[in-house]
């Protein structure tokens, strides 16, 4: 199996919490400012070392044979230059999908698109955000994926109201297959969300690849499951507990440091 990170964004929410924190409390800013500050979200250190290790390094446990990460050409030097370094690298490799700004990004179903055709993949993929750090071996939710022989995604229950408008929520039935799934949707009909990772099987890749996404419809990558659920059997890899932190404010990234800090002692 292989597997995609979607490291493409330009981490415009998480700048905006760091130059407001320098305003509020310079004192924490110039703490913690080396962490974040000017790096892509998966190169932002937690812990010691750049987040996007612990996903390497737990793919790795999951028998993962190659590792494609696809980010934009803001970043990709600093990709480089921390894949170079890092002890896997053979097994790394780096793509840059020659956006410039947030504003010509081609969205995650595009970068996964770009990846797909590019490294000619239509066998089984596992597909993440980047932006995660997953606090679950993914070695369980390979094995789900084996025991059903169809697309899975992972979900666990939340029940924060304003996390499920802003992440895929899901519905499934008594076998677990997805009878309905929403991009943040107003108003959620379920406590199920999805952090962005699935495995799509050769024939999910097939629709994706002949699929013209459109608007929308190219930046949530939860909108695969949207368009395809109907046509195509998708399972829920499920959990009671949460299964990542989303590194998308100061606060997700103390909570997240303080989680591996814990986990490391």
């Amino acid at each position: 199996m292989k597997a995609i990170i979607l490291a493409a964004g330009y981490g415009t929410r998480l700048q905006k919490g760091l130059d407001e924190l320098k305003e509020k409390d310079s004192k924490k800013y110039e703490k913690i400012k080396g962490y974040l500050g000017g790096k892509a979200k998966p190169l932002v250190i937690i812990a010691g070392k750049p987040m996007i290790e612990y996903t390497i390094e737990n793919l790795e446990r999951a028998d993962v044979e190659q590792i494609y990460i696809v980010t934009n050409n803001k970043y990709y030097d600093d990709f480089e230059d921390w894949r170079k370094n890092y002890k896997l690298k053979g097994k790394l490799k780096v793509i840059n999908d020659g956006t410039k700004s947030n504003e010509e990004r081609l969205g995650t179903v595009g970068d996964l698109k770009l990846v797909l055709e590019q490294e000619k993949i239509d066998d089984e993929v596992l597909v993440l955000s980047g932006d995660n750090l997953f606090t679950f071996e993914m070695k369980n939710f390979v094995d789900f994926y084996n025991e059903k022989q169809a697309s899975v995604t992972a979900v666990y229950r939340e029940k924060d109201k304003e996390r499920l408008r802003k992440s895929g929520n899901a519905g499934f039935d008594e076998n677990k297959r997805i009878n309905f799934f929403e991009e943040k949707p107003k108003n959620p009909k379920s406590e199920w969300i999805c952090p962005a990772l699935y495995i799509f099987n050769p024939e999910t890749l097939k629709l994706i690849k002949e699929t013209d996404f459109q608007g929308e419809n190219k930046d949530l990558i939860g909108n695969i499951l949207v368009l395809f659920h109907s046509k195509l059997p998708f399972y829920a890899f499920t959990s009671e507990q949460r299964l990542r932190f989303d590194i998308g404010s100061i606060d997700d990234f103390e909570n997240a440091n303080e989680y591996m800090r814990k986990k490391q002692k």
